[in-house]
């Protein structure tokens, strides 16, 4: 059966619209996403994020000021042995007086591929900000630039707040990027990220018009529309593109790199060296090194992006994947996943099953057994279908087995859970204290199994609890959610009872036993 293909889908539309100038990828995750709040990078963190986007083929690591602290005058240094595959960038801003100015030299001490010196473009920050007459900032801009293009620097020239001063006094923001003619590049910047999309289009074409040297954007995304803003301005002629991975930044963030290089590239035929599949772990990567989660409905990369649990939904995308994915996930490193709820199918569970290597007809028993369960429960995660398998194909006996176990809370929250577990022949049994039943019986649970299996490294993400029947008060069921990670890979259990700790307790076991069957114990 011809079920088509996404390039069949799309080309008709999208070919008008392709992008024939390759793009340059100036990545700012280090600096201005540096700025995110509660986001904080140690030097050992620059140094691996940097390997980490250069493995990608970002063109451009913008690293950090080193006038602003020791940290990043550390890293250039340090950087330089990194023999990284990208072209590193430090940041600084515009001077009166470039030759004697201290920040300045340390630019040029950095030894930098590339300096990116920001100045003003709207006359409200010339004049309230830095609080300097209009034809001196222009001076400050052309000279600065050019007394480190005279030390054999390429440079980038920043325009901040380009939009809003052009909206103000839209000859003096042109007037701004006439000072900056000497820079490589000229970025302009929609710094508060407040700029519509016609706005960006409209000015981006003048701008076109008029300059010629290359053109860049650097956008914000305040009003949610950094996106489009960049896609608009690489619409009309501009290759240099700026933004930052998970779209960190300082409030509402940067433009994406996980939203605009799928669309740039797979939907309008962009050129760029970047390797897609790679980009969910990518951004996988950087949300662990900064602690700044994923939105499970964010596109491309989040967890809920190629997630399908409609049980119309799973039985077309099973027919033909075209009906209800816009691209095949695999292009941007991800995989298809079919929700085991109350809405799924035979059809579901048997392409589910197939994800762990297990090719079963609907009337399989264990495909029965799932199904069951499904309904009983509501749901039925990856990780529990996962145990379900290998119990009823496999005849996988439990790593583990929980004999019994007893807590005790005092008044003050403290708890104390003593726990005996089985393993083989050998009985285990450990006594551990948390702020709290749930916690108590985790550290008793890993102290246990510690002593004959490695979970260190499994960490518990999420926890949530979710009432059943609300009617009931106090003797309402709840669903206890918990989510793990380890060695990059992440999973969720699920338990359910009358009980909290009853249900917590399922999960929990639930979620190291799928951990020790798939890696081997």
């Amino acid at each position: 059966m011809n079920v088509g293909s996404w390039d069949d889908c799309g080309s008709g539309f999208l070919s008008p619209s392709r992008i024939k100038k390759p793009l340059v990828l100036y990545d700012t995750t280090l600096r201005d996403g540096a700025q995110t709040d509660g986001v904080t990078f140690s030097l050992e963190d620059k140094l691996a994020i940097s390997k980490a986007l250069a493995d990608f083929g970002f063109g451009y690591i913008e690293a950090g000021w080193p006038s602003s602290n020791p940290r990043d005058r550390q890293f250039f240094s340090e950087a330089k042995n990194l023999g990284l595959n990208a072209k590193i960038a430090a940041f600084g801003m515009t001077s009166r007086n470039p030759a004697k100015d201290s920040n300045i030299a340390e630019l040029i001490k950095t030894d930098a591929d590339v300096l990116t010196i920001v100045g003003k473009s709207w006359d409200l920050h010339v004049k309230d900000v830095i609080k300097v007459p209009l034809d001196e900032n222009l001076r400050m801009i052309s000279n600065t630039i050019e007394f480190l293009k005279s030390h054999g620097f390429a440079v980038f020239f920043d325009a901040e707040h380009f939009f809003d001063g052009y909206k103000s006094n839209p000859g003096y923001a042109l007037q701004t990027l006439h000072a900056g003619s000497a820079a490589d590049a000229l970025v302009l910047c929609d710094t508060n990220g407040g700029t519509i999309p016609w706005v960006i289009d409209s000015v981006t074409r003048r701008v076109s018009e008029i300059i010629s040297q290359p053109l860049g954007l650097h956008a914000h995304n305040d009003s949610g529309m950094a996106l489009m803003n960049s896609l608009t301005a690489v619409k009309n002629g501009f290759a240099h593109v700026q933004g930052t991975v998970n779209g960190l930044g300082e409030r509402c963030g940067n433009l994406d790199w996980c939203e605009f290089l799928p669309v740039a590239k797979i939907k309008l035929g962009a050129g760029m060296k970047v390797n897609l599949k790679k980009l969910s772990s990518l951004s996988r990567y950087v949300e662990r090194m900064t602690g700044f989660g994923v939105a499970k409905n964010k596109p491309f990369v989040g967890e809920n992006a190629f997630s399908h649990k409609g049980g119309i939904h799973i039985d077309a995308v099973i027919k033909n994947p075209l009906a209800y994915e816009h691209i095949p996930p695999g292009l941007v490193g991800k995989r298809r996943n079919f929700s085991m709820s109350e809405q799924v199918g035979r059809a579901g569970i048997v392409m589910s099953a197939r994800q762990h290597g297990y090719d079963l007809d609907k009337n399989h028993p264990a495909v029965s057994a799932a199904l069951a369960k499904v309904k009983e429960r509501q749901r039925l995660t990856d990780a529990e279908l996962f145990l379900l398998l290998t119990k009823k194909i496999d005849k996988k006996p439990d790593p583990f087995e929980l004999l019994d176990y007893e807590t005790h809370v005092s008044r003050s929250g403290s708890a104390k859970t003593e726990i005996k577990l089985r393993t083989g022949s050998e009985t285990l049994h450990e006594i551990a204290e948390g702020v709290g039943p749930v916690h108590s019986f985790d550290l008793a649970l890993r102290k246990a199994l510690g002593k004959r299996f490695c979970v260190e490294k499994v960490k518990l993400t999420n926890f949530r609890v979710r009432i059943l029947n609300q009617e009931k008060a106090t003797a309402a069921s709840v669903e206890v959610f918990i989510e793990f990670k380890a060695n990059g890979e992440s999973w969720s259990t699920t338990g359910v009872s009358d009980d909290l700790i009853r249900a917590s307790e399922e999960a929990l076991i639930n979620g190291y036993k799928y951990y020790l069957v798939k890696n081997g114990g």
